[in-house]
């Protein structure tokens, strides 16, 4: 593995460069992000259109995201990639507010087919955004850096979002409210100047998407990843159930529901910033991997105090054991990303990032349904219960099913290190020794 990994030279990066290429991420994310639901209320589109835009995030992900894999891999400058999406973006915005203003039987197809495509936009984007990451800030520096593109466009998307709904701005102005960050973004994009390697050969369009598969299979890391990032995708729906279903008791403890919504908003923003933070604070010790693996085993059994939500101060309760896994599971995020991107050669960046959407997506929504329907099951059955204990089968399967989820990335070290004699973290430092 230690021949695949290209290190770039510290000395070479400029420290402006993370803060241009974050500011145009965030300004990016803005933009997708409150594309969708605009355009959605705009044209008062049904339901129909809606599950339209479902079907063009899976087509981007399972087919497109391969194929922007080969053509970010192939870029003899990963930023014009960025440019483009920025500029595709901006472009769909200015078409879809310009159609809304004519007749809706006009509107209406135009609408749908460009929120079709902010969202296919929206699904496409990290895979330009993760390769190119490591030639802006080296290889070494990978897990602030990802912290920092958690957090940015969070808090744009907080106060650009609060900002606009204050403004209650209508029409064609939210348009230029959210196309203009594109923009904003597609010229950040192009001021971020990295050192990077030319692009390999080219061998033809799905040999290179077969190459960008195999390698991330063969792999025993990146393979835990996949296996990993699969097995979270499936269970999602299950502890999200399992977490709603403990709102009820909570719900009924406090009448007023001044509690639950304390709780449910400390859990969500204190998660979005407490993951980013830890991960920043522990990377040096434990190296990348290796806290990707502890910060999955710490947090998730907090899930059972759950199971305390409908006792005096459970809202406390609900918080803590909403937001801890929830951080733990962020932290894991950013340490399994950055030593992702540390291990992979760079000439096959994109096609890694590609597959691995791919392969989430894939069986997220083929394998969710199935899981999710003991979900339900448990939580209808905590419901008709009315009582705290009854949620305590269905959490205990919650925790157990997201520790096993953790397994891969237990077996998958321990084969890379048996492959290739070391325990290198590049993403990181040397973990301490115990």
């Amino acid at each position: 593995m230690e021949d695949d990994v290209r290190m770039i030279s510290p000395s070479l990066l400029r420290p402006r460069r993370l803060p241009l290429f974050a500011l145009a991420v965030a300004l990016l994310a803005f933009c997708l992000t409150l594309s969708t639901p605009s355009l959605f209320r705009m044209q008062e589109l049904s339901m129909g259109a809606y599950m339209l835009r479902g079907g063009a995030v899976f087509l981007a992900a399972v087919v497109l995201a391969p194929l922007l894999g080969v053509l970010v891999d192939r870029a003899r400058g990963r930023r014009g990639v960025q440019v483009a999406l920025a500029l595709v973006s901006a472009g769909a915005i200015a078409i879809a507010y310009g159609a809304a203003q004519g007749p809706g039987a006009v509107g209406a197809p135009v609408v749908t087919a460009m929120m079709m495509t902010m969202s296919a936009m929206a699904t496409l984007a990290p895979v330009g955004q993760d390769a190119f990451l490591p030639s802006v800030v080296g290889r070494e520096r990978l897990v602030p850096a990802n912290a920092v593109l958690c957090v940015l466009p969070q808090l744009v998307m907080l106060v650009g979002g609060a900002a606009l709904s204050w403004t209650g701005l209508d029409g064609p102005a939210v348009g230029v409210v959210i196309g203009v960050p594109a923009l904003c973004a597609a010229v950040a994009f192009r001021g971020v100047e990295a050192a990077e390697e030319p692009p390999p050969p080219r061998a033809g369009l799905w040999r290179e998407v077969v190459e960008g598969v195999r390698f991330t299979f063969r792999e025993p890391v990146l393979r835990a990843i996949a296996l990993f990032l699969v097995a979270t995708s499936l269970i999602d729906g299950f502890v999200g159930d399992m977490t709603g279903a403990a709102r009820g008791p909570l719900l009924d403890a406090d009448t007023t529901g001044g509690g639950l919504s304390l709780a449910v908003t400390a859990s969500a923003y204190g998660a979005s910033f407490l993951g980013p933070l830890v991960a920043v604070l522990l990377y040096r010790r434990l190296g990348a991997y290796r806290l990707a693996v502890v910060a999955l085993l710490t947090s998730q059994p907090f899930i059972l105090l759950l199971a305390l939500s409908g006792v005096p101060g459970g809202w406390l309760w609900y918080t803590i054991g909403d937001l801890v896994p929830t951080a733990g599971t962020i932290v894991a995020g950013i340490a399994l990303l950055s030593h992702r991107q540390a291990i992979t050669p760079d000439r096959l960046l994109g096609r890694v990032g590609g597959t691995l959407i791919a392969v989430t997506t894939l069986s997220e929504t083929v394998g969710s349904p199935l899981v999710g329907l003991p979900g339900e099951w448990l939580a209808d059955l905590a419901d008709d219960a009315s009582s705290p204990p009854a949620l305590l089968p269905g959490l205990g399967l919650a925790t157990a099913l997201a520790l096993a989820a953790a397994v891969p990335l237990l077996r998958g070290r321990r084969r890379g290190e048996d492959e290739t004699g070391a325990a290198d973290d590049p993403a990181g430092a040397t973990p301490a020794r115990p």
